[in-house]
């Protein structure tokens, strides 16, 4: 894309170019200063009562009945005569209507000024009573008075969905045939929205569908009008098709029937059949049109060129430029409106979209039974199922109503935030205040538009002490036959060359001052000291070549070359006492037991078969043989039965005969007398070592073995 010039982007952006200026606001035709109003009488408190008078009255709700104006406050309900002199300002009655249980309210966390009786609801139930509810303490009540004496009749009524808990949530209400239509919130915490009619003469109560938002979200009711065969409730909640765009609250009027008497017992059952609601559009018209969103107030239907309309108050949005409007609507155009088509959300997409005609049940969901399309349905209980579940998930209309005329009546949007707003098309001129941006304003106003740190007034502000000029914001001021400020292109871009050059200049100059020599690197450690090896747990594998384990045993460390022992963990499976050195193998058997055992077989009365050795001598099971007595163990058992991470050594014959000239000789097959014999241990002989070679050792059992016969046996003595 190519670049766009830069003297193009700038003309763009000087204010009053090619965008059009805000429409500028209507002026009222009378208007009464705070000065003026000095002159009226007020009403300061009932006579000796200086709780009223120190801590304020707290109206809530005004309503006027013939020649009287009953005022609900906090804790009271005033009435005064409207004929009796402006000199004074009494009430002729008043009833003081105070909380119960102050304590069980402080005890829900809320504070002493929660904890009084708001009165929220005067409505006059027929000619001749009124009906008056109050939050009392957050926990709402409804009482019947007298119009004429303020005197109470009745019992008590249950206040929940008839006023509020809290007095800062909104609450409309009316009586309609006899019916008391409130809307207002039903529970505690505020997050069950209800429109509510009960007290109904023979009918059961009906309300809206519960925690839903496409129903209700967040709604502040304003206006209860009845009109026709339906009653209009105006007020303003977060736009559920909106929601993409987060929190938008949009103006909303809400309509039900009459004659409605809820749902069948499979749909919207104690319900309302007849909800429907759609937007109320006050806008500035233009290429982009400018919203009154925030619905603040609704007038009783009056005539407007001789056709019946309802007067609105409309305000922006809170994050938006301050302003107000009064947007004008027939009631004509409002029910036309309701014959619309109705809003459905498209799948996952969060835009809502009208609803083709041919998808729309007959007769149509939300009108009164008996009229229009549903002339056949008596009762709204007997509409189809398909008519009331399209009613439950249809509420919504597509589409808004346009305000009479197309525009507003009056709007004021240049009263504040100017400076402090940064608005391009806004500026502060001494003479007049805030004002339009145009060409032919007079030099010397002021605007900001890119927020300087003084801006922290608004347009309304007084001169501060000490501006002996006058400036109340300190923005940029416009240039003006007294104070011209203007700054050449030539001497900007050689401060801002001169500071960067200075700038680079400055950090160069304390780089090299705080130049820190380099840290020497500390001397390399000496290498480590080798470790001693491990000891082995094992014996070493016997030589090649040496089956029988015969020769000498490979030569052992001394005690003085022998490392210090090292604390190991052992091995899973091993039993080990550190300290206890293992003694040697037994190595090959004694010559002086193998002569012995020869002359027991050769000598006189021998009989050529082993006999039993010397009880000295006797092998004890579980101790292996040797010629000498067994040494006393000096330690725990220590288990060596688990196999070592190296490989077995080779087996050798567990059974060795000796032939009759003293040759070692291999016996055909394995002598059922051998056993192997497992180390238990060691001897704590001098100079032995814990590691020494194991192999394995003859023993005796108790049968003698039956050895091969012998191919020449000797004769006996004394034998022919």
């Amino acid at each position: 894309m190519p670049g766009v010039p830069l003297p193009f982007v700038l003309l763009i952006l000087i204010p009053g170019g090619a965008t059009p200026s805000f429409p500028r606001d209507l002026v009222a035709q009378s208007t009464v200063g705070l000065a003026a109003t000095a002159a009226y009488p007020r009403f300061g408190g009932l006579r000796g009562d200086n709780a009223t008078a120190q801590r304020g009255l707290d109206f809530q709700h005004m309503l006027r009945v013939n020649g009287t104006l009953f005022v609900a406050a906090r804790d009271h309900i005033f009435a005064f005569e409207l004929g009796q002199e402006r000199g004074t300002l009494h009430p002729a009655r008043h009833v003081t209507w105070e909380p119960r249980d102050r304590d069980n309210c402080a005890m829900r966390g809320r504070r002493q000024d929660e904890c009084h009786n708001y009165i929220r609801v005067l409505v006059p139930r027929d000619a001749g009573t009124l009906l008056a509810c109050g939050t009392n303490g957050f926990s709402p009540l409804c009482r019947t008075y007298q119009a004429s004496s303020l005197a109470q009749e009745g019992e008590e009524l249950s206040g929940q969905a008839r006023c509020p808990f809290d007095a800062k949530q909104s609450i409309v209400a009316l009586f309609a045939d006899g019916s008391l239509y409130s809307a207002t919130v039903a529970d505690f915490q505020a997050s069950d929205a209800v429109i509510y009619r009960s007290l109904s003469p023979g009918r059961p109560p009906l309300r809206s569908l519960k925690y839903s938002s496409r129903w209700l979200q967040e709604p502040h009711f304003v206006q209860a009008l009845p009109y026709g065969p339906h009653v209009y409730f105006f007020f303003r909640e977060v736009a559920v098709e909106l929601s993409a765009l987060g929190k938008v609250l949009v103006a909303r009027v809400a309509r039900v029937c009459r004659n409605d008497r809820g749902g069948s017992p499979r749909v919207l059952e104690r319900r309302w059949t007849s909800f429907l609601k759609v937007r109320l559009q006050c806008a500035l018209p233009g290429d982009t049109v400018f919203y009154f969103d925030v619905l603040e107030a609704v007038t009783p239907p009056c005539a407007l060129h001789g056709r019946p309309a309802v007067l609105a108050l409309f305000g922006t949005q809170p994050n938006s430029i301050p302003g107000s409007a009064v947007c004008a609507f027939y009631l004509a155009d409002v029910e036309r409106a309701f014959e619309g088509p109705f809003a459905e959300p498209r799948g996952g997409t969060g835009t809502w979209i009208p609803v083709p005609e041919d998808r729309v049940p007959h007769p149509r969901p939300g009108c009164c039974a008996g009229m229009g399309t549903a002339t056949g349905v008596v009762t709204s209980g007997d509409f189809p199922d398909e008519t009331l579940a399209f009613a439950k998930e249809h509420p919504l209309l597509h589409g808004a109503v346009a305000p009479a005329g197309g525009r507003p009546l009056f709007t004021r949007t240049g009263t504040r935030s100017c400076l402090a707003a940064r608005d391009p098309y806004c500026v502060w001129l001494p003479p007049r205040g805030c004002v339009p941006f145009s060409e032919d304003l007079p030099s010397g106003f002021e605007q900001d538009v890119e927020g300087s740190p003084g801006t922290t007034g608004t347009c309304q502000d007084t001169p501060a002490a000490g501006d002996s000029d006058g400036d109340l914001a300190h923005g940029v001021r416009g240039a003006g036959p007294a104070a011209p400020v203007t700054v050449a292109v030539p001497v900007l871009v050689g401060c801002v060359l001169g500071a960067f050059a200075l700038g680079a200049l400055l950090t160069g100059l304390l780089a090299t001052c705080c130049h820190r020599p380099a840290v020497p690197k500390c001397p390399p450690q000496p290498p480590a000291a080798p470790q001693p090896p491990a000891p082995r747990l094992y014996p070493l594998l016997p030589p090649q070549g040496d089956p029988g384990g015969l020769r000498d045993p490979p030569e052992l460390p001394t005690p003085e070359a022998t490392p210090p022992q090292q604390v190991t963990e052992p091995r899973r499976g091993h039993l080990t006492r550190l300290g206890c050195p293992e003694p040697p193998g037994p190595g090959p058997p004694q010559k002086a037991a193998l002569e012995e055992l020869l002359q027991r077989l050769h000598g006189p009365g021998g009989s050529g078969w082993p006999v039993t050795p010397p009880a000295t001598n006797r092998v004890q099971p579980g101790a292996p043989f040797s010629g000498n007595p067994p040494a006393p163990l000096c330690g725990t058992l220590r288990r060596l039965d688990v196999p070592p991470d190296s490989p077995p050594p080779p087996r050798r014959p567990l059974a060795l005969s000796l032939s009759l000239g003293g040759a070692p000789a291999r016996p055909p097959g394995l002598g059922r007398g051998l056993t192997r014999m497992h180390s238990l241990g060691g001897t704590c002989t001098p100079g032995g070592t814990p590691w020494g070679p194991h192999p394995l050792e003859r023993s005796l059992s108790m049968k003698p073995p039956m050895l091969p016969k012998p191919s020449m046996v000797p004769e006996a003595p004394g034998r022919p």
